[in-house]
């Protein structure tokens, strides 16, 4: 089973773990790593090493982040560049409620990078016009 890293910036990754466990308990092989104003950089970079060492249990680690090109994201990109690490961690940014919950339950049967960004997409929506367009549906 693949390990999780949540990496934001600020606490929004302690605040997703948050949410997680409040759907399903208490998690294993899943870490929140927060870069907090004043972090180093290089200090950030071992925290998300040494969290990737400490949740893999051989079948690899999606980091989940909050910007694309953002610190949270350049930092994991040094373990992609790492020959031994490139083929064991896969990136994801624009993290979001859905597309955790979703590859949280399937990440044993290995769902696919695609798949897990389209649930994040889906889970965007302006609820004020589905509510609409259901109440225009329920009227017809």
């Amino acid at each position: 089973m693949k390990g999780i890293i949540l990496a934001s910036h600020g606490k929004m990754a302690d605040g997703l773990l948050d949410s997680l466990e409040l759907f399903n308990g208490q998690l294993s092989q899943v870490q929140a790593l927060c870069l907090l104003p004043g972090e180093e950089i290089p200090l950030f970079i071992q925290r998300i090493q040494k969290a990737v060492s400490q949740v893999d249990t051989g079948d690899g680690v999606v980091i989940f982040c909050d910007l694309l090109f953002g610190s949270p994201c350049n930092c994991s990109s040094v373990l992609i560049k790492d020959t031994k690490m490139a083929n064991k961690v896969d990136i994801i940014t624009g993290m979001n409620l859905p597309m955790v919950m979703e590859f949280l339950a399937s990440r044993e049967r290995n769902i696919s990078s695609d798949e897990i960004i389209n649930v994040g997409r889906e889970g965007i929506q302006d609820f004020v016009d589905i509510y609409r367009q259901s109440k225009i549906a329920k009227e017809k």
